[in-house]
């Protein structure tokens, strides 16, 4: 095949509408692929991960993939042209594993070698950061897609979102893979550990019952 990776590709994942005609794959040699399930080509290859992509996913809506790397992070990148990186989610504290969107479309878990399953939440904020913002230890810089906001008053005025961390699950060995179940209200997922065992989690946030 022409357009393969140069390692071991280690996660594959359709996307969500059929007709989109994409799928995505991850590789240990720090690409993330797309490829166009009709005719077999690829489409794009994304770099930017310093280390081994691990495991991918797509958003709910299709519009968005995610890639775990062994280099400590997530990437949220655009699914189509120009398949932008649009944020890079720090926090974890080794080699992320895997990575799965809740089925509600709400929350991204990701699972690392650093015995954590974390919850991030996309939040949209109210304007562009303040200069000089510190960097949260978890979660992404604050970032644009480029959508004008509602009330823009010019074409600089666009939608700004932070990914943050609002749940962070500790184990006591490395976790290496995790799935978001396929409730629409409760925010479950399940998660495997290097020694066997199997974590079946509710999100549970302030204000919950």
């Amino acid at each position: 095949i022409r357009d393969r990776h140069e390692d071991a590709v280690v996660c594959c994942e359709w996307h969500p509408q059929e007709e989109a005609e994409r799928a995505i794959t991850a590789s240990l040699d720090g690409t993330l692929k797309v490829w166009n399930t009709r005719w077999g080509n690829c489409v794009a290859t994304l770099k930017g991960h310093s280390g081994a992509i691990n495991g991918c996913c797509y958003s709910k809506d299709g519009s968005k993939m995610f890639s775990a790397s062994s280099d400590g992070t997530v990437r949220e990148w655009m699914s189509d042209a120009p398949f932008k990186c649009m944020s890079i989610i720090i926090g974890h504290y080794g080699a992320v594993h895997n990575v799965a969107i809740a089925t509600s479309g709400k929350h991204l878990f990701s699972v690392a070698e650093d015995c954590t399953l974390r919850a991030w939440l996309k939040v949209k904020l109210d304007g562009p950061p303040a200069p000089n913002t510190p960097v949260s230890r978890a979660g992404s810089r604050p970032f644009t897609t480029g959508v004008r906001a509602s009330s823009a008053a010019s074409d600089t005025d666009f939608e700004w979102f932070q990914w943050q961390q609002v749940a962070i699950f500790a184990s006591p060995f490395p976790l290496r893979c995790v799935g978001g179940s396929t409730g629409e209200e409760d925010e479950e997922v399940s998660c495997g550990a290097a020694n066997g065992a199997v974590f079946l989690l509710r999100l549970m946030l302030p204000g919950d019952t």
